[in-house]
C-alpha cells in the first residue's frame, strides 16, 4: 500500500523548489500530488492531470497529478474533504488545518510511494525551505520578523558608534 509525504508550503517558490527536488529525485509525476488555492500559481508546476475541486475552508482549488487522481470524483467540498483525508491518511482536523493553509494562500504538496521511498521523499519536503533560503543567502527567512530584528542591531545603541553626547542613544 502506497504511503504518503505531506508539506504545506506558504512560499511558492519553496514549493517550485520541493517538486522540482522530488522530479530529479525520480519521483514520477504521478506520485507526487499538488494541490494550490492560486490558478496563477498552479501553472508553475506540472501535473499529469489537472481537476478543479472545491474545499470547504478555500473554496475553489487546483489539484494536480496525485491529487488529481484522488479528488477527481468529489462533487461537493466534503466529498473532496473525504477523499483528502483518505488519500493523505491523516486525521481529519490535520486535513482541516491543511485547507486553512491552502485559503490563505498555502501549497500542499504530497508524495505518495512505497515505504522504502517515504523517508527520502519526506527529507526532500523538509529540505526545501531551507535550500531556498540558503540560496537567497538568507540566514532566518523562515520568519518576517527575523528581517526586522536584522535592521535593529543596526541602529542599536550597543552597536552605534560613541560620538557626542552617550546619553541621547
Amino acid at each position: 500500500m502506497a504511503k504518503a509525504a505531506v508539506k504545506l508550503f506558504k512560499d511558492p517558490i519553496n514549493a517550485e523548489k520541493a517538486a522540482a527536488e522530488l522530479e530529479a529525485k525520480g519521483f514520477k509525476a504521478d506520485e507526487i500530488g499538488i494541490l494550490v488555492h492560486d490558478k496563477k500559481k498552479a501553472v508553475k508546476f506540472t501535473g499529469t492531470k489537472t481537476v478543479e475541486v472545491t474545499l470547504p475552508e478555500a473554496g475553489s482549488a487546483v489539484a494536480l497529478g496525485a491529487m488529481a487522481t484522488a479528488l477527481g470524483k468529489a462533487d461537493n467540498s466534503e466529498e473532496a474533504m473525504a477523499a483528502l483525508t483518505d488519500v493523505l491518511g491523516l486525521p481529519e482536523e490535520t486535513v482541516r488545518y491543511y485547507d486553512f493553509g491552502l485559503a490563505v494562500g498555502g501549497i500542499l504538496i504530497s508524495v505518495h510511494t512505497d515505504e522504502a521511498r517515504l523517508a527520502q521523499a519526506q527529507e526532500i519536503l523538509r529540505s526545501a525551505d531551507v535550500l531556498v533560503t540558503a540560496a537567497k543567502g538568507e540566514m532566518w527567512g523562515s520568519s518576517p520578523g527575523f528581517g526586522s530584528a536584522g535592521r535593529m542591531t543596526e541602529t542599536d545603541p550597543i552597536d552605534a558608534k560613541m560620538t557626542g553626547d552617550f546619553r541621547r542613544y
